[in-house]
């Protein structure tokens, strides 16, 4: 009998099992790294090394956009990532503590973003640089995102975790009140009110909004991942069937970012085409094996991701134009490496023990609540 021509092997497909528990995604740390290394690139390249890549308009346009990517795939990874391990804990327990939640993300965010503050208070204080004692005030009260307030460089970067923590103000409130089965509504219509919002200040070319762009746009992607979390199991099993080379024209384009600053298409682009992109990006990973995974859940990208927030806040300081440092320091772009010392300082002493104090209390506060629920 002749030999039948075999069918081409489907693309090997990672087993989901773990789908809704809450283990750690180690690929989703490996894009933390990417994401905060691509914050890091903008800063340099956009401020202290600009003239080596301004000549190169392609690397330039790339890099002058890199670190918003960087901190949307943060936004998306921050909403998923949330979301199923509240998924997770209503599965286990029959009910969610918001009082846990906040315990979690207070201690979390706040402890490193403090002793961030404090450390620029000194150095403001010593005056080795120039920045507005106001500045610290609306960093630690999470307003950087609001145009009518000054801004400043050394906690311009917080407008970020203003983002986060403001959608986190009210999302497990409505996360509560909504039915199980309305979850996934309640949320899309949540994303088309960004997308409008984005879309209707794009149209009526308002000079200054209350809050700008990138604001609009972090809201939408972190809902985008709540989405992501709701639909977990057929959106890990779409995109391990969409091809390789599909997934990577989506990054390139994502990188190139081929719309015109500031134009509508550019506000249709950033708020309805980024978050799913970005998604697409990051499921694929999860569910699909090769290289990319390998390479996400090496020892160096791990580390880099495990401590990536604390990368993020320190950055900033090393970072910075040289005029704002108040010294003759012509090694200033230099001081990137000091990085290495004071964030593991910073994730060791201070970030893990906090973590672990906020879990602690969270896990008391939904015991006294199953006590009380009894």
């Amino acid at each position: 009998m002749a030999q039948t021509q075999e069918e081409p092997s489907p693309p090997t497909i990672r087993p989901s099992s773990y789908i809704g528990s809450q283990k750690r995604i180690r690929e989703l740390d490996g894009w933390r790294a990417i994401s905060v290394l691509l914050v890091i690139l903008h800063h340099l390249f956009s401020i202290q090394f600009s003239g080596l890549v301004r000549p190169v308009y392609l690397l330039w346009h790339i890099l002058g956009l890199a670190g918003f990517l960087g901190v949307d795939t943060f936004f998306v990874i921050s909403g998923f990532v949330i979301c199923r391990l509240l998924v997770s804990e209503e599965s286990r327990y029959g009910f969610l503590s918001l009082k846990g939640f906040y315990y979690r993300r207070i201690f979390r965010i706040l402890p490193p973003l403090y002793l961030y503050v404090v450390a620029i208070a000194l150095l403001i204080a010593t005056g080795l640089i120039q920045e507005r004692w106001v500045s610290l005030a609306i960093a630690a009260a999470f307003l950087a995102d609001v145009n009518v307030l000054p801004g400043s460089w050394f906690f311009g970067h917080t407008w970020s975790l203003a983002v986060e923590e403001q959608f986190y103000l009210i999302f497990p409130t409505l996360w509560i009140l909504s039915r199980r089965r309305w979850r996934a509504f309640v949320f899309a219509c949540v994303f088309l009110l960004c997308l409008v919002w984005n879309l209707s200040l794009a149209v009526s070319h308002q000079v200054n909004p209350a809050v700008d762009a990138r604001t609009r746009v972090g809201f939408a992607c972190i809902c985008f991942g709540v989405l992501m979390a709701v639909h977990e199991r057929p959106v890990r099993h779409f995109a391990a069937r969409v091809p390789g080379w599909i997934v990577s024209l989506v990054a390139l384009t994502l990188l190139i970012h081929p719309v015109p600053h500031g134009a509508f298409n550019e506000s249709l682009f950033s708020a309805l085409l980024m978050p799913p992109a970005i998604g697409l990006i990051l499921m694929h990973s999860l569910e699909c094996g090769g290289w990319l995974r390998s390479f996400l859940c090496s020892r160096p990208i791990q580390a880099v991701g495990i401590t990536s927030y604390g990368i993020y806040l320190w950055q900033q300081l090393f970072t910075a134009p040289v005029s704002l440092y108040s010294w003759e320091a012509p090694g200033a772009p230099f001081f990137l490496s000091l990085l290495c010392v004071v964030v593991p300082l910073s994730y060791f002493f201070v970030e893990k023990p906090a973590i672990h104090f906020g879990k602690m209390l969270s896990k008391g506060a939904r015991e006294k609540a199953d006590l009380r629920s009894k």
